[in-house]
């Protein structure tokens, strides 16, 4: 059982890149490969990746409710554009997540925009299709399923996401790089890439873009963290 008194905001991401520029002072706990998780505290929030992916989620929001009582919960992380316009590395506080399962929406205060959930990477074809089925401006891979965790538990729910590709972006399918634990394989990326050195300039590009992403992502987490004082 938790030692601390203090009720923090519970921040779920799903993998300790797109965080890693927020929680570079924190004390941090890894669980093993095998576990696939790491949590990161300080006294007015606690950050929890545990994959890619809805199904790695539930995950997330356990340890995060383990660590000690919580007042809110963000999901935060890369998201891709499915609109022209949309630019990579900027923040989007959207006012609605819907799940593209059931259709379920989550609204969240003081938002802009529409947030779509689904289970896999898009490529750049599906992207538009996703924008006109859904009316949607953004596309993410846990948002819903992080918001109807929260639903349950009645904490306030919101939705921080930094765009890493645009809507017209054609990258390699990323999806056969996840493994079971809802780890990006990064390994076996490199392996992919380097027998494919067309592809380099891209994938270079997509890693100084989520970068940024990241960078701005944590400014914009920081604000949040110090309104709770």
């Amino acid at each position: 059982m938790s030692t601390h008194v203090n009720r923090r905001i519970a921040i779920l991401a799903a993998l300790p890149r797109e965080i890693a520029p927020l929680i570079r002072d924190w004390p941090v706990h890894k669980g093993s490969r095998r576990d696939g998780y790491l949590i990161a505290e300080c006294d007015r929030a606690i950050a929890v990746c545990a994959g890619m992916g809805q199904k790695r989620v539930t995950h997330a929001f356990s340890f995060a409710l383990a660590r000690g009582p919580i007042h809110s919960v963000i999901s935060v992380g890369y998201g891709g554009a499915l609109r022209t316009g949309i630019a990579r590395g900027t923040v989007h506080w959207p006012a609605t997540v819907i799940d593209s399962r059931n259709g379920k929406r989550y609204a969240c205060p003081d938002g802009i925009g529409t947030l779509i959930t689904v289970d896999r990477a898009l490529n750049a074809e599906e992207k538009p299709k996703m924008a006109e089925q859904w009316q949607a401006d953004l596309v993410d891979m846990e948002a819903a399923e992080v918001a109807g965790l929260a639903s349950v538990h009645d904490l306030p729910f919101r939705a921080l996401k930094v765009v890493s590709d645009e809507v017209d972006d054609v990258l390699p399918d990323l999806n056969r790089f996840v493994d079971d634990r809802g780890q990006f394989r990064e390994a076996a990326f490199a392996g992919y890439i380097a027998v494919r050195p067309w592809r380099a300039a891209a994938v270079i590009r997509m890693g100084r873009h989520t970068a940024q992403a990241s960078q701005a992502m944590a400014k914009e987490l920081r604000k949040v963290i110090r309104g709770t004082e």
